[in-house]
């Protein structure tokens, strides 16, 4: 129930929301909004339940808490260890060739994941570049 939950907002999200094609390359964009998340497990492939998570531009500093933009949709993927890497609503933050960032996730006061990514865009969406997209925490 909770998934047919989280991919119906996600449907009514992306309907509400349109790419405008870029000017200087002239690319048709679809109409759906792209969410980069992440999957973090112990190594008994049960969900991680972070305290707290941010994403870090490595150049600037800036911190952006996903947790806060939409704490419904961000609460149904904690249950399951997926956490919201990056949004089409942030893309103006990234480069096409790749701006760097860090997802830092701690349970309490200790930081368990600290993981660099690579995140582009096309002109119209986010992509992940590099980086892992499922993180393994030792029990």
């Amino acid at each position: 129930m909770k998934k047919l939950a989280a991919a119906l907002f996600i449907l009514s999200v992306s309907l509400n929301f349109s790419c405008k094609s870029s000017k200087t390359d002239d690319v048709a964009c679809t109409q759906e909004y792209k969410i980069l998340n992440i999957s973090i497990t112990d190594s008994a492939s049960h969900p991680v339940h972070l305290s707290n998570y941010y994403v870090k531009k490595v150049a600037t500093g800036e911190m952006i808490d996903f947790s806060m933009e939409d704490p419904y949709y961000d609460s149904i993927n904690r249950i399951q260890g997926y956490y919201c890497l990056f949004t089409d609503g942030k893309m103006g933050m990234t480069a096409k060739s790749g701006t760097e960032f860090e997802f830092h996730g701690s349970l309490g006061s200790v930081e368990i994941v600290n993981e660099k990514y690579l995140i582009g865009n096309d002109g119209c969406h986010v992509r992940l570049i590099s980086g892992q997209a499922v993180i393994v925490i030792a029990k």
